[in-house]
């Protein structure tokens, strides 16, 4: 009894999907996605993990990201998941159980949106007192904290019948709330860097959303990215003046991005006071440009945003043209994060403005020309990737010059869109070769997939991709020749995505370019993917690439075995009838398919 090994190893590669070991574990350059906050405050039945997942369909059409609450079993309950207890071995949250957290996960990844995760390590809670931590067992290693990982001077220093913290002092602002930990003792940073990395690699997530992050110094993100290595990293630095979140931007060694609250509070001036001028600030005091962490120098590390949990429940809630205020967000730099009370309230123009902001491929670097700034008009016009946008936001009547009402893609009470997609029109090669994680050689010059042309479209069967590493997504791009080495393949062409390390999968495909001979060819993006067998095809009319089951994938059998349905573990070990949910291998006849299994 044994599975066909190319179908088991996809199996056993599932879980990586887009948890890529990169240099920078900040953010994406380049980077075209926008986030959605996937829950407000108090949301427990909104956004419990099977409503999230029932919405996986319409999410992924217009989020690559979704940042969910700390799933870790807390202290309260229900809790919205910032007085943690459990780390690794306990998910029974007011959102849901371990198995609907890990299904929703899977099912995301499958449509290609990633789920970041709030991670909770500024402080902690006990199981039934303020301090007693519980003992977590994970590959091997138990990790327990105690009095000893306090900062001495949280305030159970001085807390009636408490144990008395001995830790170092704090090197950031005290929680009131919890204990604060002790980041300078190598237990906690052991445990923490082991927590993150099980968060990734035994959970799914491609990243994190580091809460509270004023409460310890900057470096300790740093160290714990550098070990665990997320995709995404943002950190709650919550303060509204740039000097500071830069700060502690650099003070990770430029390892995470931030929310932009400078951006927000800017925002929400403007609004409130009528006067749209709020909204730009001067880049080196000269150059017009969209306020906040994203006017100068930062914008690869600044998520930009309109409300969150914690503004959206203060007195720093926006209070405006929430449409309009997402336009501004939406046709600027920075990655957005849609407020999911916002997206709810005015779905439709939210999702026009997405659709946008892709047609025209913006990004978290893209530039800026302001056009106008006077009291009651705001009007900029943005480059992406492939194209142009203009944004006009606010009561004046004004058009920009070159754009015209054919052009409006997006508009309602106070702001419009104007698009111009120039995706450019590029000629299809006489040959193509895919370049990756290959068994014949991982991004081997000379050892490429030769692709079948017809007309202009290039196709390759039964095409095989390995994990780059263990545990990690597989990646591959197109040349159009093979050589001995990689300065005869960027002297011909190559063709990626847009965006490094996009994520690709047969329900998701991707657009790809052009990057030229002698010139940008050494830079050339690559798509991330499912290790597996794939049909792979590369359609130069539409300038799309699209991954499909390869034409043998229906007759993939298990040897010795006729019963109509069997059950198996993903390490291939049969079982009568599962008896704890979560996902398994399914053989059907001559069908098998990995299937979550209540």
């Amino acid at each position: 009894m044994k599975f066909n090994k190319f179908m088991l190893a996809a199996v056993l590669a599932a879980g990586a999907l887009m948890n890529a070991k990169a240099a920078n574990y900040a953010w994406p350059q380049n980077y075209s996605g926008v986030m959605l906050q996937g829950f407000y405050w108090d949301s427990y039945n909104d956004t419990k993990w099977t409503v999230l997942e029932s919405k996986a369909d319409e999410y992924s059409k217009y989020f690559s990201l979704i940042w969910i609450p700390n799933p870790g079993k807390s202290a309260s309950n229900p809790s919205m998941g910032y007085d943690p207890v459990y780390w690794f071995s306990n998910f029974n949250s007011a959102f849901g159980n371990e198995a609907s957290l890990k299904k929703m996960i899977a099912t995301y990844k499958e449509k290609g949106t990633g789920i970041i995760v709030d991670v909770v390590v500024n402080h902690r809670s006990g199981v039934s007192n303020w301090t007693n931590f519980p003992a977590e067992t994970w590959r091997g290693v138990t990790y327990k904290l105690g009095p000893e990982h306090i900062c001495c001077t949280d305030e159970v220093a001085h807390a009636a019948g408490q144990a008395k913290p001995t830790g170092a002092a704090d090197t950031g602002e005290d929680f009131g709330s919890a204990r604060d930990l002790d980041h300078t003792h190598p237990d906690v940073q052991a445990a923490i860097k082991a927590y993150t990395t099980f968060l990734l690699e035994d959970m799914g997530f491609v990243g994190f959303r580091y809460d509270m992050v004023k409460g310890y110094a900057p470096q300790y993100t740093k160290m714990y990215n550098e070990a665990s290595k997320p995709t995404f990293s943002v950190g709650e630095f919550f303060d509204s003046n740039y000097d500071s979140v830069k700060w502690w931007i650099d003070g990770t060694g430029k390892q995470s991005a931030a929310f932009d609250f400078p951006f927000k509070y800017a925002v929400n001036e403007a609004f409130h006071s009528g006067d749209l001028t709020k909204m730009v600030w001067k880049a080196n005091g000269v150059n017009p440009q969209p306020a906040g962490m994203i006017h100068f120098g930062y914008p690869e590390y600044a998520v930009t945003f309109v409300d969150n949990h914690d503004t959206y429940r203060d007195g720093s809630k926006f209070n405006g043209n929430i449409p309009a205020a997402n336009a501004f967000m939406l046709m600027s730099p920075g990655t957005p994060c849609v407020f999911l009370k916002h997206y709810q309230d005015y779905t439709k123009e939210i999702q026009k403005l997405i659709d946008a902001r892709k047609s025209v491929g913006i990004h978290n670097q893209s530039s800026v020309n302001v056009l106008r700034t006077t009291r009651d008009c705001y009007m900029a016009e943005v480059t992406g990737l492939h194209g142009k946008a203009v944004v006009k936001i606010g009561s004046a009547m004004a058009k920009p010059d070159g754009y015209s009402d054919s052009d409006i893609v997006a508009s309602g009470k106070d702001y419009c869109v104007w698009v111009k997609s120039e995706k450019p029109v590029v000629s299809t090669p006489s040959e193509l070769y895919i370049l990756g994680n290959l068994p014949t050689g991982h991004w081997s010059t000379s050892n490429g997939v030769k692709m079948t042309r017809n007309g202009d479209t290039f196709e390759a069967n039964d095409v095989e991709f390995e994990p780059a590493a263990a545990g990690a997504s597989a990646y591959f791009s197109f040349v159009t020749t093979l050589a001995g080495d990689w300065n005869g393949v960027n002297n011909s062409d190559r063709y990626g995505p847009y965006e490094k390390d996009q994520v690709i999968s047969k329900k998701q495909p991707s657009d790809f370019r052009k990057f030229s001979a002698g010139g940008d060819a050494s830079s050339a993006n690559s798509w991330s993917v499912i290790p597996g067998r794939y049909k792979v095809i590369a359609d130069f009319s539409t300038m799309k690439v699209h991954v499909t089951d390869t034409s043998s994938a229906d007759d993939v059998e298990i040897a010795g075995e006729d019963q109509a349905v069997e059950y198996y573990t993903l390490q291939g070990i049969r079982v009568a009838e599962p008896e704890v949910p979560g996902l398994y291998i399914v053989r059907r006849g001559s069908r098998v398919s990995k299937e979550f299994v209540k």
